[in-house]
């Protein structure tokens, strides 16, 4: 069994990666968010990730930051995670279950890398940068919603082309990986955190794609926590 997570959102309280980089700029989300539609509405980039990045990467700029992996990870040690979630992959680890856990998220790697998280998963999957002399340049992979679906493939052909793949994820930006995951006969699992993500479970639940809906506790006695464990059960059973 594969079970793949976005990030932000689904492991994390918060949608948009909360990178202090950025608010030792002065940015704060309500802030970044302007800027980026500035950005799209004057046409300088292509989508809404190729307009976070570009401004990601002005920011530093105009405010004299060399964009090295110290400062790109800066207050890597203050990410929340939801309740439980590093005690979640500690029980259902790999080597105790045989799942294999993965990370994909439109967040950059190296910074979700850092986080305790890490540890505890078989991939993580996200943004690169081309680096030079330890500097980080221009995006090298940018990972779009619609690009998700590219990394569940390559994660499936690393497997031998398993299709027992559950997908966690909390928003509409995960609409093309639920609707591939659900294609292939896989489950989809959506992560409830506020009142606007129970807005996009219903629309992304009308679309027949969601099979469950679980607050985001990854607690021993949570919910999503007793999901996995009768996974594990189906699965021996099925393999029997």
């Amino acid at each position: 069994m594969i079970i793949i997570y976005d990030f932000d959102g689904t492991l994390t309280p918060y949608s948009l990666p909360q990178y202090e980089i950025l608010k030792k700029c002065g940015y704060d989300d309500k802030k970044m968010m302007q800027r980026i539609e500035k950005e799209i509405n004057n046409k300088n980039a292509t989508g809404l990730y190729d307009a976070y990045y570009k401004c990601y990467i002005d920011i530093l700029s105009e405010n004299q930051i060399k964009m090295t992996k110290d400062n790109i990870c800066l207050g890597v040690d203050k990410v929340q995670l939801n309740n439980g979630v590093n005690e979640y992959f500690r029980t259902f680890q790999s080597s105790k279950t045989g799942i294999k856990h993965y990370i994909i998220t439109a967040g950059i790697k190296d910074y979700v890398n850092e986080t305790s998280t890490s540890e505890f998963v078989d991939g993580i999957y996200g943004v690169t940068f081309n680096k030079e002399n330890g500097i980080y340049k221009s995006i090298d992979f940018l990972l779009t919603d619609e690009k998700k679906i590219d990394i569940i493939k390559k994660i499936q052909n690393e497997n031998n082309g398993i299709h027992q793949v559950i997908y966690f994820g909390d928003g509409l930006t995960d609409i093309f990986a639920f609707k591939y995951v659900h294609s292939i006969g896989g489950k989809n699992v959506f992560v409830l955190s506020n009142k606007k993500s129970m807005f996009n479970y219903k629309k992304l639940n009308a679309e027949g794609i969601i099979d469950e809906c679980f607050e985001a506790d990854f607690g021993l006695d949570s919910k999503i926590s007793k999901y996995i464990k009768s996974e594990i059960v189906e699965e021996k059973g099925i393999s029997r």
